[in-house]
């Protein structure tokens, strides 16, 4: 049984279904009054979920619609990261795969089916982009070789608890982040976001209300492509880590030292 073999077929065939149903969603629940659900979330970690159960009947899953089963090495699962932009068919969302044994990540899995690519690493492997089937030649990705804040883009994420004077302070920070380096981004998904660090179009995903299943397929991508991960305080981090620091290594600690 290979690890990554399962969670890549796990993440085609979920992202298959997200295709098939861009644009066609039939049903929208809300979570929160701005957090959403659709038909089609349920429908992927249910097959995501039948892959991993039956390769790994032995492992267990925590995945972000209510999946849940313990084992000493665990697959983490958002089967439609970025529901929100797919909802509004704002093309960036995808599912995400991570297998941990307890905080440590050992594979992820991050595919982006409208754009038809495939993000993969395993710990001690390199990480690696390939089309979607990873039928081609897969590619080594490395993080971006840049070291001045100038000439970075930054990807945020904001909680969905808005009130209060945590919300404000972060609003602030954005702010002064966004006074020193190039441009901030915001798009609405965590595990592309991770990913695109890992490539090199991004240097940096300054986030805040993450959930383990938000942030564990790209975790191992970003590491083996040379980035790093900690909390504001730089930190290591855990899975129930809510507030992640991710670059591209050069300005981590330039912007630890702006949000801690």
């Amino acid at each position: 049984m290979n690890e990554l073999e399962v969670a890549i077929q796990a993440a085609i065939k979920a992202s298959e279904i997200i295709s098939d149903n861009y644009g066609t969603y039939k049903q929208l629940d809300y979570k929160s009054d701005i957090d959403v659900v659709t038909e089609v979330d349920h429908k992927c970690e249910e097959e995501i979920t039948k892959i991993l159960k039956d390769a790994t009947p032995d492992y267990g899953i925590m995945a972000e619609e209510g999946t849940s089963f313990p084992g000493e090495k665990v697959w983490v699962v958002d089967p439609l990261d970025g529901t929100i932009n797919f909802a509004h068919s704002f093309p960036i969302f995808g599912p995400s795969i991570g297998l941990c044994r307890g905080n440590e990540p050992l594979v992820g899995v991050i595919a982006d089916p409208l754009r038809k690519e495939l993000f993969y690493a395993v710990k001690g492997s390199g990480a690696y982009v390939n089309d979607l089937y990873n039928k081609g030649t897969p590619r080594r990705i490395h993080v971006s070789d840049v070291k001045e804040l100038k000439k970075s883009i930054i990807a945020c994420g904001l909680p969905y608890q808005r009130q209060g004077e945590y919300y404000q302070k972060l609003g602030d920070k954005l702010i002064d982040l966004e006074r020193e380096i190039q441009s901030v981004r915001k798009l609405g998904v965590a595990a592309l976001s991770m990913a695109y660090i890992a490539a090199g179009r991004l240097e940096g995903y300054i986030v805040s209300g993450a959930h383990p299943w938000d942030m564990a397929g790209g975790l191992v991508i970003l590491e083996e492509a040379g980035g790093k991960i900690t909390n504001y305080q730089g930190e290591s981090y855990t899975l129930d880590t809510k507030e992640w620091m991710a670059t591209n290594g050069h300005l981590h600690d330039i912007l630890v030292d702006m949000y801690k």
